[in-house]
């Protein structure tokens, strides 16, 4: 694991999955102004979290997020692609490339709890 000049932390994906990733802040986006001819209509509650490694050098990763209803249920589903400072590389120490290392990422973010996590630190931010 080694921070290069340009900001990113490059890892390997097995140092990566070794690294804890603790909840640092999570946020709902800004609701249009609501308006009366949309009464009634379903709505989507939508916002972004942020995780970070425990240790140094420290891993960051962000990704949106939007909540649906399946029934009476909320179902907590990541939006896009994460945001990070993290390039994973391969056995030779190469850069995967920013596609691969965001495919790799979405796999990463999509492990994490944060379904559970996000909904809680949110409740409380919002109290």
């Amino acid at each position: 694991m080694r921070i290069s000049s340009d900001g990113l932390v490059r890892l390997s994906i097995a140092e990566l999955l070794a690294t804890p990733m603790r909840h640092l802040v999570s946020g709902v986006d800004p609701e249009e102004e609501p308006r009366i001819d949309k009464c009634g209509v379903a709505t989507t509650l939508t916002g972004y979290t942020e995780w970070v490694s425990i240790g140094e050098p420290m891993l960051s990763v962000g990704w949106d997020w939007c909540v649906q209803s399946e029934g009476f249920i909320p179902i907590w589903k990541r939006v896009g692609l994460p945001r990070s400072n993290i390039m994973i590389v391969d056995a030779s120490g190469n850069d995967t490339g920013w596609a691969r290392n965001l495919e790799l990422l979405v796999t990463f973010v999509d492990a994490l709890p944060w379904q559970s996590l996000t909904p809680e630190a949110i409740a409380v931010r919002y109290e």
